[in-house]
């Protein structure tokens, strides 16, 4: 069985469409095609006091929430989970980014270059340039992923 790693940029998806993601479905698509899931990570800004419930909700798919502090800017964000891509996937064939943005050009550039494959979900208005750079692709919004 082929072992995986989601990575999740949750204000980047949240943001172009991917508000209503179904984790539950993302999960299941990616089991269905043969892979075992190591690790899925999301990257978001602490919970505000009424966004408690959805985190818990998110924790009880498996997921682990990578706080990231202060205002949550992209850059601080980004780099985090890039650097997360690289060093947590080295028992891995394959990893999962679910973001539109092509600053994980050169994680996904270095992913390619030791042997993995890099597959993305992206939401509405992706990076053309990080379409073309992963294996493949798939939009959330077209692949039953989000509540209608």
């Amino acid at each position: 069985m082929r072992k995986a790693n989601i990575f999740i940029d949750w204000l980047n998806i949240r943001d172009n469409g991917g508000r209503s993601l179904q984790f539950a479905d993302l999960i299941k698509a990616i089991e269905d095609q043969g892979y075992h899931i190591q690790r899925i990570n999301l990257y978001a800004p602490p919970a505000e006091e009424n966004q408690t419930s959805f985190y818990d909700a998110i924790r009880r798919n498996g997921i682990k929430i990578v706080l990231i502090p202060g205002k949550c800017d992209s850059y601080n964000c980004d780099a985090l989970m890039a650097v997360d891509m690289v060093t947590q996937s080295n028992n891995v064939d394959t990893i999962f980014l679910l973001s539109n943005d092509a600053d994980f050009i050169p994680a996904v550039e270095y992913l390619q270059m030791i042997g993995k494959r890099v597959e993305l979900y992206h939401g509405d208005s992706p990076s053309n340039k990080l379409r073309t750079t992963v294996d493949k692709w798939y939009h959330i919004t077209k692949e039953n992923l989000t509540k209608d």
